[in-house]
């Protein structure tokens, strides 16, 4: 027991002693940190919900005044803005799709508008209601169809 207890005091006294070793002595790189940094960091750009974004086409924009109405797309999600027509004061806004029970959730801007998430949409026919409400109690009501086309086997082909 003497004799173990004392070679591992002397080899660790040596391990303590020596020089570490220079880079020369571990040229071995790990492959994963010659992967190029700039591809792990590259960001994509994603727009903000409650920003203002061009118009595209998983877009509704639905104006003052618009009476209820119906669309038809490939997309699988769609956004919904348009403005607060119902008062100057905030309203309670609840947008749903009522064909899977998805609630949105809208995002009020200052300038009485407001833009939602993307609502998911199934194939087929999906009812949107909007309901807005005002502190007073006044609502108002609209529902858009928007009709998603079945996915198609030849998206998938290569």
């Amino acid at each position: 027991m003497v004799i173990t207890v004392g070679l591992l005091g002397f080899f660790s006294t040596l391990i303590l002693l020596n020089d570490p070793p220079t880079n020369s002595d571990l040229d071995v790189t790990p492959p994963i940190f010659e992967i190029n940094s700039a591809k792990i960091f590259q960001a994509t750009q994603r727009g903000i919900a409650s920003t203002d974004t061009p118009s595209v086409p998983n877009t509704i924009e639905i104006p003052c005044g618009a009476q209820d109405f119906s669309l038809e797309t490939a997309f699988t999600r769609m956004r919904i803005k348009g403005e607060n027509c119902v008062s100057k004061n905030s309203p309670t806004t609840e947008i749903k799709n009522v064909s899977n029970g998805y609630v949105a959730t809208v995002f009020h801007k200052k300038d009485y508008s407001f833009t939602t998430d993307y609502i998911n949409l199934n194939e087929g026919r999906n009812e949107i209601n909007l309901l807005f409400e005002t502190p007073e109690g006044v609502t108002s009501q609209r529902t858009v169809i928007i009709n998603r086309a079945p996915a198609s086997a030849s998206e998938f082909k290569n």
